[in-house]
């Protein structure tokens, strides 16, 4: 049988429409109003501007310092349960205090020996990426500071004794606050992660039908998998760290384990559905039907699983009772089962209780020790191959002219051009383009808007009163868009300068921010073009790899698991999706790189990423189906894991196929034609690259 036929030329289409995109397409203008948080910006709000109007009111200018150390400490909080928020923000707050305490006074003693100690630092904190993003996000912060401490140098220790409490207490009023308005809700975060992977998963299911057999559909249905799985991700993060300051063993504890669990078995059994709707090219009216009242169900659920209300009410019974229909009426057993196997997951989260023969593993996982979580990264980055070490070196190197340039001009904002530097560098080529023009575009909109502003507030009170609208939009839409998010930043800055600089022309500030702004931006882009070019499309062959690797995996799981008919596959799937993901965000970064020199390499990647996700979907619904498998049937399964795996490895079909059970028939079938397809387009590879060698 010959496997490559209508599939491959199916791919041939749908690559023509991905691999020559604008330069400017990974550059997100979307708004993601569901990111939007309004406790945040009240939080932030008060740090700010309650302490400008102190400073104000009692005619005490260092206290400016304070609101700064307040905003900036807000920027610095990471979400999150509370033990994993305050650590980050007091860190911030001695090194930030420690800053403004150092070097005004080194600077006003020996000016290239601050640069050379702050240049050293700021490596450090570019460094501290390597401890995810938390750490990523403090390091930046504490570079600002840095670069704000070096403003203006102080001949007096007193005054610069002043400068570091003043900022260190600043962060202190910031902390102090998060303690009050997060004190009492500590499964806060975990339940609003699982509300968050229950509307990926509604979203993903609303377009299953409306897209399948489009052009689009691979795209979209990658892209909707990417989104569930770092919901999922990022709850399974969030749920760790709650258990391991509240304990794991407790009933609310239970509860938010078994409802992540069972969220993501319905994931697993939404691709399965996906991948049933690929092959049949449009949902039936019975399972249009079905997966609407799915989506119906999902998105009712998740405002009650955020709040922690009951999530068992009438209209849910009644919306099950409805999808039992839907399942009856369905002319299709296999679509039928699948449909079955999502009401059974839905009532696990309405009841919260363990269904028999389901094996959910425990969530509680003992952390490393402290000093493993701090040395362990940093023994495996302290080499040249570390992209996170080359980085850090990259933003030292091109750092310190700039803040010699910085003390050059004298200029009292030039400060602005150090900071853009530093958070518009980013390891990978790709990401310093796309956060350049998002950080311009929102800087220009909001210096704009600063002047507007500054016309209408001119006394301390005035602004004092402005930064608390600007302050709660800002950090209450600090994740729906960069670029939005900075428009309404930037103004703010502008404002507390003024407080902290007083007699400063807002329009002169607003300026001078655009100006340095988009200087910083142009030297960020030609820095990473210049200084050890990280570009992805070096990395997609080991990213394809991960991904045939974890692939494999996790069909040797599956069948092996229905063969015997006992074991779990969640963590090989966990690991399937994940490596899918990583090569599609390897894709998507190569793609904003401005060379094409790869174009048949990304080519490869692509249609690698299409068969994977295909693979990972009749893998799927192979693990559902094959569960009703009797004893015979389960023979044949060992064979069939042999030969899909060589079939991977060679890109040739078996001659022999086994006999395959007729319930689990048209899917390992069709695994067949992706495994041969996966391992022809692996073998391609290892020849061009073998051609190239020699």
């Amino acid at each position: 049988m010959d496997f490559r036929g209508a599939e491959n030329s199916v791919m041939t289409e749908r690559i023509e429409t991905r691999v020559s995109p604008p330069l400017l397409e990974n550059v997100s203008f979307r708004l993601n109003f569901r990111a939007i948080s309004l406790l945040e910006g009240l939080r932030a709000a008060a740090a700010v501007a309650l302490t400008m109007a102190v400073a104000g009111f009692l005619d005490l200018p260092q206290l400016n310092i304070a609101a700064l150390g307040a905003l900036l400490t807000c920027f610095a909080d990471p979400g999150g349960p509370l033990a994993s928020r305050l650590p980050p923000m007091w860190i911030f707050g001695l090194l930030g205090g420690t800053a403004f305490g150092v070097f005004p006074l080194a600077l006003s003693g020996a000016p290239t020996g601050a640069v050379l100690l702050a240049s050293t630092m700021i490596f450090a904190a570019s460094l501290a990426r390597i401890y995810g993003q938390g750490g990523m996000q403090a390091g930046n912060l504490i570079s600002v500071a840095i670069v704000l401490a070096l403003d203006a140098p102080v001949a007096v220790p007193l005054v610069g004794v002043k400068l570091g409490l003043s900022f260190a207490a600043g962060a202190a009023w910031a902390s102090v606050l998060t303690l009050v308005l997060w004190r009492f809700r500590p499964y806060a975060p975990a339940r609003a992660a699982l509300a968050q992977i229950a509307r990926s998963l509604a979203d993903m299911v609303r377009s299953l039908d409306v897209i399948a057999g489009q052009r689009v559909h691979d795209r979209e249905t990658t892209r909707h998998r990417m989104v569930v799985r770092e919901a999922i991700e990022n709850a399974r993060e969030i749920t760790l760290a709650t258990f391991r300051r509240r304990g794991a063993a407790s009933e609310r504890a239970n509860q938010i384990t078994l409802r992540l669990a069972a969220l993501d078995t319905v994931f697993e059994v939404v691709i399965a559905l996906s991948a049933s709707l690929d092959e049949a090219g449009c949902a039936t009216p019975y399972m249009h039907r079905a997966l609407e009242q799915i989506r119906q169900f999902l998105t009712s659920i998740a405002g009650d699983l955020e709040n922690d209300r009951s999530l068992v009410t009438p209209e849910r019974s009644q919306m099950l009772a409805r999808l039992r229909e839907s399942a009856a009426a369905e002319a299709d057993p296999r679509v039928a089962h699948l449909i079955s196997t999502v009401i059974d997951r839905l009532l696990l989260l309405l009841n919260v209780t363990s269904p028999v023969g389901e094996d959910f593993p425990a969530l509680a996982q003992r952390p490393p020790r402290w000093h493993a979580r701090l040395t362990g990264p940093l023994r495996s980055n302290l080499t040249w191959r570390s992209i996170p070490f080359r980085h850090a070196v990259r933003t030292a190197l091109v750092i310190f002219p700039v803040l010699m340039l910085v003390q050059y001009l004298h200029n009292p904002f030039g400060h602005w051009l150090a900071i853009t530097v530093i958070l518009t560098l980013q390891p990978h080529f790709s990401a310093t383009w796309a956060r350049a023009a998002e950080r311009v575009a929102g800087t220009t909109l909001g210096g704009a808007l600063a002047a507007v502003i500054g016309l209408v507030c001119v006394t301390p009170g005035e602004i004092a009163l402005a930064m608390i609208p600007l302050t709660l939009l800002a950090f209450a839409i600090k994740g729906v868009n960069y670029s939005l998010y900075i428009a309404i930043l930037t103004p703010m800055i502008v404002l507390l300068i003024e407080q902290v600089m007083p007699g400063s022309s807002q329009l002169v500030v607003a300026m001078s921010r655009i100006g340095f702004t988009v200087a910083g931006g142009v030297l960020a882009v030609g820095a990473n073009l210049l200084l050890w070019p990280s570009f992805e499309s070096n990395r997609l062959d080991a990213a394809v790899r991960q991904a045939v690797d974890a692939h494999r995996d996790y069909l040797r799981a599956v069948l092996g698991t229905l063969a015997t008919g006992s074991g779990s596959t969640l963590l090989e799937r966990r690991m399937a999706g994940l490596a899918s993901n990583n090569l599609e965000a390897s894709v998507n970064r190569t793609l904003a790189e401005p060379h094409r020199s790869t174009d048949e390499d990304l080519q490869r990647a692509i249609v690698m990423g299409a068969l994977l996700r295909r693979a990972a979907g009749r893998l799927a619904n192979l693990a559902i189906m094959g569960r009703t498998l009797d004893t015979d049937a389960r023979g044949v399964l060992p064979a069939w894991s042999e030969r899909l795996l060589a079939a991977m490895d060679s890109g040739r079909p078996s001659q022999s196929w086994p006999p395959a059970p007729p319930m689990i028939a048209d899917s390992l079938t069709r695994l067949a034609r992706q495994s041969v397809l996966i391992g022809s387009a692996a073998g391609a590879r290892a020849t061009t690259v073998k051609d190239t060698r020699s």
